[in-house]
């Protein structure tokens, strides 16, 4: 509402802006007590930092258990190949002498 110039506001005026502007301060503090209400306090926000740390040292460890554990696959692989042509080889390099022993000595 507009005054003429020249005019002072009356107090029940003054009394209503007044009512206003603590109807106005009530609902910022309100908003602002939400917002606040949603945010997480430096506490907890380092409860779940350290719990997350947790989360991903467990991780890791089990990573370098797989890799660990498939490197020792693999070398008992490795292992089972050499046994394996050994096993093959073996009967085929022993019969070849036998045969050269055999053939030299003419049993």
């Amino acid at each position: 509402m507009t005054e003429p110039q020249g005019q002072d506001p009356t107090p029940w005026e003054l009394l209503r802006t007044m009512q206003q502007m603590r109807d106005d301060l009530r609902a910022d503090f309100a908003a602002l007590g939400a917002r606040l209400a949603e945010m997480v306090t430096q506490v907890q926000y380092e409860a779940d930092r350290r719990a997350d740390e947790l989360r991903i040292k467990a991780v890791e460890d089990d990573v370098t258990t797989m890799k660990r554990e498939r490197e020792t696959e693999r070398q008992e692989a490795r292992s089972v190949r050499r046994l394996a042509l050994t096993a093959l080889a073996a009967p085929v390099v022993v019969g070849v002498i036998v045969a050269i022993v055999t053939g030299k000595l003419g049993l």
